[in-house]
C-alpha cells in the first residue's frame, strides 16, 4: 500500500530535498540539487514566488519507507496569462513502481482539483529560472547545475499514466576550440563600431552589485516573454534570484554587453560547473562542502551556460559575437574543455543556429508532460 504525506514540517522538508540523493547513489550521471537553495525555494514563505503560486510537497512511503516525493505548484499568473487552468508537478523522483508514480501524480490532481484545475503538466516549476523538463535522451551523461537528472524508467511511467509531450526542450555539448575563429573576432569587432556596443568592464566582485542582477533579469523577461509557459519575473523575485546568482558568477563568464548610453542590451551568463562538488558533498554546502564548490566555481574545466539574452531589437544585430568571443578568449586561457547548454526549446532556432559555427552535439533531450486531470 502507499501511503501520501504532505510535508508539514522542516524535518520532513530536509527528507524532501535529500530523497534523490539516496534514490541516485549509485548513478554517476546525477547531480543533487543545491541543498541550501532548496530550502530557500521550498520553506513557506521564503520563495517571493508564493505571491501567485500555491504549492504543495508530498511524499510517498510504501511499507514505512520513503519511496518517492514530487511539488504541486498552481502558478496563477501562467493561468491567467495564457488562460489555462493547470497544476504543475515539479521535483518528482521515484523508485521504479507504477504504483508510487501514480500516488503521486494522484496527489498533485487532487490538490489541483481543489482549486478548480482541468489539466496536470510538468516537470515546470514556479519561473523559468527553476528547474523544468524531464529527460528522454542522454541518460549516459551528467546533468548540470541548473537541470535534472532522471531515470529512463521515468518516461514509461508517465506514458503509461496516460500524459503526452506537450513540447521538448534541447541541449547541446560545445567543444571550445583552440584558437578563437578570426571571423568571429572580425564580426565582434564590426557589431561593436556599428552599434556602438561595448563589454562592461566588471574587474571585481565588489562592482557586481544586485542592482546588475535585476538588470539582467528585467532584460530576461523582455527577451523570454513569448516562451513556453514563462512567467515573468518581479523585483522582490529578482532580490531573492540576485542573491542565488552572485556567489556563482565567475567574472570571465560574465558578459554584459551595452549600447552608447550604458543600456543594457545583451548578456551571457556561464559558470564552470560545480557538480563536482555538489556529487562530493551530496549537494550540502555546510559544514565544508563551500570549499569544494568555490574552487569548481574557479578551475572545473565544463562550463554551464546559465543564461543568454538578447534585446529584441538587437537580436539580428550579430552582438552574440561580443559575448564568444570573450567567453572562448578566457575558456581557452583556463583550460576549458567544452560547454554546455542549458535547454533550449525545439522550435527556437535562433538560439540553436548559435552552434552551428562551433563542433557542437545534440546531446540531451527533456519533455513537459501534459494530461487532462481524471
Amino acid at each position: 500500500m502507499i501511503e501520501i504525506k504532505e510535508v508539514s514540517n522542516k524535518s520532513m522538508l530536509k527528507k524532501f530535498i535529500d530523497f534523490p540523493t539516496k534514490l541516485y547513489k549509485n548513478s554517476p550521471y546525477f547531480t543533487p540539487y543545491l541543498f541550501e537553495d532548496e530550502i530557500a525555494n521550498l520553506e513557506p514563505g521564503k520563495n517571493p514566488a508564493s505571491k501567485y503560486c500555491d504549492f504543495k510537497l508530498f511524499m510517498a512511503y510504501k511499507d514505512g519507507k520513503l519511496v518517492g516525493r514530487i511539488c504541486g505548484i498552481i502558478n496563477h499568473f501562467s493561468n491567467t496569462k495564457y488562460n489555462q487552468k493547470r497544476v504543475r508537478f515539479n521535483r518528482i523522483d521515484m523508485i521504479d513502481d507504477i504504483e508510487v508514480t501514480k500516488a503521486l501524480i494522484k496527489a498533485v490532481e487532487n490538490f489541483g482539483k481543489e482549486h478548480g484545475m482541468t489539466e496536470i503538466n510538468g516537470p515546470l516549476g514556479y519561473s523559468d529560472q527553476d528547474k523544468e523538463g524531464m529527460l528522454i535522451k542522454g541518460f549516459d551523461q551528467l546533468n548540470t547545475f541548473m537541470t535534472f537528472y532522471t531515470y529512463e524508467y521515468y518516461v514509461e511511467h508517465m506514458k503509461k499514466l496516460g500524459f503526452k509531450k506537450d513540447v521538448t526542450w534541447k541541449e547541446y555539448k560545445i567543444q571550445i576550440p583552440k584558437e578563437v575563429d578570426p571571423r568571429l573576432r572580425k564580426a565582434a569587432k564590426f557589431v561593436a563600431k556599428k552599434y556602438g556596443f561595448h563589454l562592461q568592464n566588471i574587474k571585481s566582485k565588489r562592482q557586481l552589485s544586485k542592482d546588475i542582477v535585476i538588470e539582467v533579469l528585467k532584460l530576461t523577461n523582455v527577451c523570454y516573454e513569448n516562451l513556453y509557459g514563462y512567467v515573468p519575473i518581479d523585483e522582490t523575485q529578482m532580490v531573492h534570484l540576485a542573491a542565488q546568482y552572485i556567489p556563482l558568477i565567475n567574472l570571465d563568464y560574465l558578459c554584459l554587453v551595452r549600447d552608447e548610453n550604458d543600456k543594457l542590451v545583451a548578456y551571457g551568463l556561464m559558470i564552470p560547473t560545480p557538480v563536482r562538488a555538489l556529487k562530493k558533498h551530496k549537494g550540502h554546502l555546510y559544514p565544508f562542502g563551500f570549499i569544494d564548490f568555490l574552487w569548481d566555481l574557479k578551475h572545473a574545466k565544463v562550463l554551464d551556460m546559465l543564461l543568454v539574452a538578447v534585446d529584441p531589437q538587437y537580436q539580428s544585430s550579430g552582438v552574440m559575437s561580443m559575448i564568444f568571443e570573450k567567453s572562448i578568449e578566457n575558456a581557452i586561457k583556463n583550460g576549458i574543455e567544452h560547454a554546455e547548454t542549458g535547454p533550449e526549446l525545439e522550435y527556437n532556432t535562433n538560439v540553436q543556429s548559435l552552434w552551428k559555427m562551433f563542433d557542437a552535439e545534440n546531446h540531451k533531450d527533456r519533455v513537459c508532460w501534459l494530461k487532462p486531470i481524471e
